[in-house]
């Protein structure tokens, strides 16, 4: 971790203040009443690139603290966790690339333009929250991994914004019966509608171009990483 700078405040407020920030705008800017008014104001369109914004720049302000945070060592790093992380990313890089690509009735920017009229389709029906799952796997990964104060305030601040939606989606979506038949075909929990045999779901139905985006992903994200942060994924094989 990069040593801070003279005069650099030496404690975890910056990053704290930072993270609470970014992930309270997701929830304060989300809230109905509050959204309403502001989209009724400005448009549902100018609301939208207002909310990117917001989102890109508490983002971008809580990387900066986390860059210059103090290290403090936690629980290390262990290697069976960096392990874990390579082994179970591709599900998470594949959720979140299927994701992207299947319109979801509960994302944002569709939630309020198109009614569940129809049932889950293809990554759906394995969860109706593939990109928050995949935030939330991706957020808990590097939360083991990194054992370091720092770390646990900024992967548990995206775990809470990615398990926070979740449960703000599905509060917000209740009640009509048109959300209730999709929510009964698919699950929160990955799996789960198709384990009780709710929903049946088969790989080509999912899309082998989203399957392949999402493989892709991982690949460029386990060679870059080093590059990127400087940090091997693959313990002994990749870097020292």
């Amino acid at each position: 971790m990069e040593t801070p700078l003279p005069g650099m405040s030496a404690s975890f407020a910056p990053l704290l203040i930072a993270t609470a920030a970014f992930v309270l705008s997701h929830f304060v800017l989300a809230f109905g009443p509050l959204r309403r008014a502001i989209a009724g104001r400005i448009g549902e369109q100018a609301f939208m690139i207002l909310y990117s914004l917001v989102a890109v720049a508490t983002f971008a302000w809580m990387c900066i603290a986390y860059g210059r945070a103090p290290f403090e060592d936690l629980w290390g790093d262990p290697r069976w966790a960096r392990w874990l992380s390579v082994l179970a990313m591709p599900v998470a890089t594949v959720l979140l690339a299927c994701g992207i690509g299947t319109a979801n009735p509960g994302a944002i920017g569709f939630g309020n333009l198109r009614a569940p009229d129809r049932g889950p389709v293809g990554i759906q029906k394995i969860t109706r929250h593939p990109i928050m799952m995949a935030i939330a796997m991706w957020s808990a990964l590097h939360l083991i991994t990194n054992g370091d104060a720092a770390s646990l305030i900024l992967f548990g601040g995206l775990l809470v914004l990615a398990i926070g939606g979740i449960l703000h989606i599905e509060v917000k979506k209740r009640g009509g019966e048109a959300w209730a038949r999709f929510a009964e075909a698919s699950s929160i929990v990955p799996f789960a509608a198709i384990i009780d045999g709710r929903a049946r779901v088969s790989l080509g139905e999912i899309g082998w171009n989203r399957i392949a985006a999402g493989l892709v992903l991982y690949v460029v994200l386990l060679l870059g990483h080093r590059f990127i942060i400087d940090v091997p994924l693959l313990p002994g094989l990749v870097g020292p």
